[in-house]
């Protein structure tokens, strides 16, 4: 692809995802400049709504109505002329393209992009039964679809990777036929009376296997199988993947990285820290500067408002009228932004939820629940804001399925946490106290686990241990104070643990 692309007075920039207008940076949102480049890069013909959906919104269910509005919006920009509607047919954008001052060489697919791109390849089939080929089939659309609603990736639809079905082509060839620098590959076979599932995760550039994993399908199972098994996947992919990104990442010189690059350090820092102060401080710094790089960044905008206002409700920095202006703005840009993508809803609902204004928070949290049924984190977002406004029943649930379909999540330390809360508070005390205990296992560094466990064995009249726990928070997190016991606890639990608070010392 050029490095730029030139018609009328403009000037479109893929690899740094800028529109110049009359050499002036254009304010565009992800899925506006997305929608625009695909329409660029196929002005020579008329594009289907149905593919220009594909294109923008890989693998997601998303209304015309949200297409149409980033028409409109790339109209406003550019002149209403410049993307024609044909009716019946689509769309097809109108503007001459003019030639670059200078040719450059197309970059190699697998090196440095400014979305990570993956495809999920035709899965082997060892047999002759005809539905064992369907099942296959089957499970690499779902897993391409689930795949897609990852963010920060790009996903090579399943229409494009049909053709390498029963072919002996080199992975290095493959990847660069389809331009990705990640493959998924495996195969199907009858196993008794299952079937086994195996796959891999590959490095293009080195071939070199990075993931593998089987599964099995239960007999008597068919649908409900075929999905299970595909979030299955997915919950064991997606941590593999985005650790093969952050990897790649680092290989690059820093001055290098781009917004999405840094959201990508982020998520990394969040998974190698856990939810410390450490671990938040840095993932937050990461993601302002991925919305400085690109303040077009929807996702980097919400990830940021939701971390800042978690911060600041569990005691770590001060809830200054400054900060939650600071959350209101992110959630607002992300919002704006990027109302079709689940994740950047989700976070901003919840982040919206935790400054107060559930009403706002729950309806953007419905709508990323619309968009993505899968999106655990809004699920249990969902769980947190129904708990805190007195059903605490259907919170619950709510908190519990979210967690049930992701299992391998980062976040299940704090949101084990979350729920032992919850649970403590219908005085189910011996169920919080076994969630929180799996909490700290999943992730030993995050200090609160530690106070709920502290709190639950002192209510079961453990005085010992509750000490020991106590210790433990407070060897985890140096700065804890009894105030944010009070502010994260409650104040009955603040004052319970305030007496053992001198001897934990």
């Amino acid at each position: 692809m050029p490095e730029s692309l030139r018609f009328d007075r403009f000037e479109l920039k893929p690899s740094e995802r800028i529109l110049l207008v009359d050499g002036t940076p254009a304010a565009l949102g992800s899925r506006a400049f997305d929608l625009l480049l695909c329409l660029v890069n196929h002005h020579d013909r008329v594009l289907t709504k149905s593919e220009v959906l594909e294109h923008v919104w890989p693998g997601q269910v998303v209304e015309e109505n949200n297409l149409s509005v980033h028409v409109s919006t790339l109209r406003k920009v550019l002149g209403a002329s410049a993307i024609a509607t044909v009716s019946g047919r689509g769309y097809r954008f109108t503007l001459p393209l003019r030639p670059t001052d200078t040719q450059s060489p197309e970059p190699a697919p697998t090196g440095p992009t400014e979305h990570p791109t993956i495809a999920v390849l035709p899965l082997g089939v060892l047999s002759d039964d005809s539905r064992v080929a369907y099942f296959a089939q089957g499970l690499v659309e779902d897993v391409t679809a689930l795949l897609a609603r990852v963010p920060g990736f790009i996903v090579i639809a399943h229409a494009s990777t049909g053709s390498f079905r029963d072919q002996q082509t080199p992975i290095r060839d493959v990847a660069r036929e389809l331009g990705v620098r990640f493959l998924v590959q495996g195969s199907v076979r009858p196993k008794a009376d299952s079937l086994r599932i195996s796959l891999q995760l590959v490095e293009a550039a080195s071939a070199r296997i990075l993931w593998s994993a089987q599964f099995d399908s239960q007999p008597g199972e068919t649908g409900d199988a075929q999905e299970t098994i595909a979030r299955g996947i997915i919950s064991e992919l997606e941590p593999e993947l985005t650790r093969a990104e952050i990897a790649h990442i680092r290989r690059q010189r820093p001055d290098n990285l781009n917004a999405w690059a840094h959201y990508h350090e982020a998520v990394g820092a969040l998974a190698a820290r856990g939810w410390s102060a450490e671990g938040i401080t840095t993932a937050r710094n990461e993601l302002k500067r991925s919305t400085s790089r690109d303040p077009n960044f929807g996702l980097g905008h919400s990830q940021y408002a939701l971390l800042t206002i978690l911060e600041a409700n569990i005691g770590m920095v001060p809830n200054t009228p400054d900060l939650r202006a600071d959350v209101i703005a992110s959630a607002n840009a992300a919002i704006k932004l990027d109302d079709g993508s689940s994740e950047v809803l989700g976070y901003a609902g919840c982040a919206l939820c935790d400054l107060g204004d559930f009403e706002r928070g729950i309806a953007t949290l419905q709508r990323a629940l619309e968009l993505n049924p899968s999106n655990a984190q809004a699920h249990v977002a969902m769980g947190a804001a129904l708990a805190l406004n007195g059903k605490l029943d259907e919170g619950i649930e709510r908190l519990r399925y979210g967690m049930k379909i992701s299992p391998r999540d980062r976040r299940l330390g704090f949101w084990g946490w979350l729920l032992g809360c919850f649970l403590l508070r219908q005085d189910r005390v011996e169920e919080a106290l076994a969630q929180v205990r799996q909490s700290s296992r999943v992730d030993p560094r995050f200090h609160l686990s530690y106070v709920l466990q502290a709190a639950c064995l002192d209510r079961l009249g453990s005085q010992q241990d509750a000490l020991a726990a106590l210790r433990t928070a407070r060897e985890r997190r140096k700065e804890l104070t009894i105030d944010e016991i009070a502010l994260t606890h409650g104040r009955r639990i603040g004052g319970r643990l305030g007496v053992l608070w001198e001897r934990a010392g």
